[in-house]
C-alpha cells in the first residue's frame, strides 16, 4: 500500500486549556431511560479562580456559566490525555449534533433519516447510528481521487462517524454514494487517510475508547494497535466459533483472561475471513438486528438496520476485549471491540437498546484531528490544518427541503454553580428544555441556523460493499 508521509514539526510548547467535558462514548436518545451517558459537549467560562491539582485534574472555584467556550491559560493533563487544545469555534464545530448545522448534502440526510429519525422522533428507544444531528457543517477534506482535480471531497461529521461525497456527480443509487470514515484505523494507526491508497503521518490518539471523558482505566485507541489490524501492522486471529470472548486489556494494553465472562452474549458466532476476526453474538445480532425505519416512501417499516451489516462498522480489526471504564463515574465491566469504522461496546448492566452501542468516534476523531487532543505522552505535538468550512455552492452541498414535520434536537444551555472539574463528572444543571420546531407548511430550504431537520426520508441507496472506504 503506497503511503506519503509527513512529519508533526513543531514542539510541545504550553497548551491552552479548554475547560470542557467533550469526546464523550456515548450518546443517550431523547426520551430513554437508563442510557449510560451524557451527550454534547460542556463549555465553561469561568468567573472564578482555576488551579491544576497535583493529579492534571484542572479546577475551578466559583461560578461557571456555559455560555460558550472559555480559553484559560496553562498546561494540564487529565490522565495521560492532554486536554485539546487548539480553539474550534462553534460555528464549526459542535459536539451532540446540537449545533443547528443543516446537513451537507441531501444524500448524508437520506441516510441519516433511515434509522435516526426515528429515535430523534422517540418513536423507537434504541441508540443512535449517527448521532441526534450533524456536529459540524459541511467540511472539506483533501482526498486524491476526488472529481475535477479539487483534490477535495465533502464530508460532515456527527458524533459516531462522519460521513463522505466522494464524488457528487456519481449516480446517488450506486452502492456506497454515501461513505462512512475508516475513523478507527487512523485513530489506532496514527495516519490519516487522504486518498484511496495515500496516507499521512499524523499520531496515535491517546482518547479512551469508551467511558467518561478523561478516563485513565479504559484503553485508548493507541492502546489497541498491538491488537488491531491497521497500516502499522496486523493482528490476526484464528476461528474461534464457538469459545467465548474472555480475553481482557486495560489502558496499559495488558492482556489477560476472565473466564467468568462466558456467556450467551460473548459467545463467538462469526468469523471474519477477511480481517480473520471473530466477532461475538452480542455484536453480531446488533450488526444484523431489524426494527423500525423510515423507508423511501417516508413510511415507518421494521427491516435490517444495517445494510449490509458491515455499512456502518467496517470489518472487525481486533478482537472483543473486556475493560473497565468509569461510565458516568461509575467503574464498570465493558467488552469493547474495533471495527474498520466504529467501536461497539458492551456493557450488560445498560438497559435494553443501549446494552451494545457505538462509541462517539466522530467526536474523538474531530478532537484528534482538529484540536490536538489525544497527545500521547513523549509525542511530538504539531499544528493541525484547520478544518475547512465548504463553500455554499459546492457540488453535492445542496441544503435539505423541509416537507414535512421538522424535529429539533435543540440547544441545552447549563448553568453550573459552586466547583467546577475540568471532567465528565463536573455537575451540570440544566436551565432550559429542548422544543419542537414548527411544522413547515410550504417547500422551503432551512438556513444553516435551522433547528429542524426534515422528516421526509429521500431515497435510500442499496449499499454494499466498497474496496476502499
Amino acid at each position: 500500500m503506497k503511503r506519503n508521509w509527513t512529519a508533526a514539526a513543531l514542539g510541545a510548547s504550553a497548551a491552552t486549556l479548554l475547560l470542557a467535558a467533550g469526546a464523550l462514548a456515548q450518546t443517550p436518545s431523547p426520551g430513554a431511560t437508563g442510557t449510560p451517558e451524557a451527550t454534547g459537549t460542556a463549555s465553561a467560562v469561568v468567573t472564578g479562580t482555576v488551579t491544576a491539582v497535583e493529579s492534571g485534574t484542572a479546577v475551578a472555584s466559583g461560578t461557571a456559566v456555559a455560555t460558550g467556550t472559555s480559553v484559560v491559560t496553562g498546561t494540564t493533563t487529565v490522565g495521560t490525555t492532554p486536554v485539546p487544545t487548539i480553539p474550534v469555534p462553534s460555528s464549526i464545530y459542535v459536539a451532540g449534533g446540537t449545533g443547528n448545522f443543516a446537513f451537507a448534502s441531501q444524500a448524508f440526510h437520506n441516510v441519516w433519516n433511515r434509522t435516526d429519525l426515528p429515535v430523534a422522533q422517540q418513536k423507537v428507544n434504541r441508540t443512535w447510528f449517527w448521532g441526534p444531528g450533524p456536529n459540524t457543517p459541511g467540511l472539506l477534506e483533501a482526498y486524491k481521487e476526488a472529481p475535477n482535480g479539487s483534490g477535495q471531497r465533502l464530508v460532515q461529521y456527527f458524533d459516531k462517524s462522519r460521513m463522505e461525497l466522494n464524488d457528487p456527480q456519481a449516480n446517488p443509487s450506486q452502492p456506497f454514494f454515501v461513505t462512512n470514515g475508516l475513523l478507527t484505523v487512523e485513530l489506532i494507526s496514527g495516519f490519516i487517510q487522504t486518498g484511496n491508497s495515500s496516507f499521512e503521518k499524523f499520531r496515535p490518539a491517546c482518547i479512551p475508547m469508551t467511558g467518561d471523558f478523561g478516563d485513565v482505566t479504559a484503553p485508548t485507541y493507541a492502546t489497541f494497535a498491538s491488537v488491531s489490524n491497521t497500516q502499522a501492522g496486523d493482528h490476526p486471529s484464528t476461528n474461534k466459533t464457538g469459545q467465548y470472548a474472555t480475553q481482557t486489556i486495560n489502558n496499559a494494553g495488558t492482556i489477560g483472561n476472565d473466564p467468568s465472562k462466558q456467556g450467551a452474549a460473548t459467545q463467538f458466532t462469526y468469523f471474519e475471513p477477511t480481517t480473520k476476526h471473530n466477532i461475538p453474538k452480542a455484536f453480531w445480532d446488533f450488526l444484523n438486528s431489524s426494527g423500525p425505519v423510515y423507508n423511501a416512501q417516508n413510511q415507518i417499516v421494521n427491516e435490517q438496520l444495517i445494510t449490509p451489516w458491515f455499512y456502518a462498522s467496517g470489518l472487525p480489526i481486533s478482537e472483543p476485549y473486556w475493560t473497565k471504564a468509569k461510565i458516568r463515574g461509575e467503574v464498570r465491566d465493558v467488552m469493547i471491540q474495533a471495527f474498520e469504522r466504529r467501536a461497539l461496546t458492551y456493557v450488560p448492566s445498560n438497559t435494553a437498546g443501549f446494552q451494545v452501542e457505538m462509541a462517539n468516534i466522530g467526536q474523538h476523531y474531530f478532537d484528534w484531528r482538529y484540536r490536538n487532543y489525544g497527545v500521547c505522552p513523549g509525542a511530538v505535538v504539531g499544528t493541525p490544518t484547520p478544518p475547512v468550512p465548504a463553500p455554499s455552492g459546492t457540488p453535492g452541498a445542496s441544503t435539505p427541503v423541509a416537507t414535512g414535520t421538522a424535529v429539533a434536537t435543540g440547544t441545552v444551555s447549563p448553568v453550573v454553580t459552586g466547583t467546577v472539574v475540568g471532567t465528565e463528572t463536573e455537575t451540570v444543571v440544566a436551565t432550559s428544555t429542548t422544543t419542537a420546531s414548527p411544522v413547515a407548511t410550504s417547500t422551503a430550504a432551512p438556513s444553516a441556523t435551522s433547528t429542524g431537520t426534515s422528516g421526509t426520508p429521500q431515497p435510500i441507496p442499496v449499499l454494499s460493499p466498497s474496496p476502499t472506504k
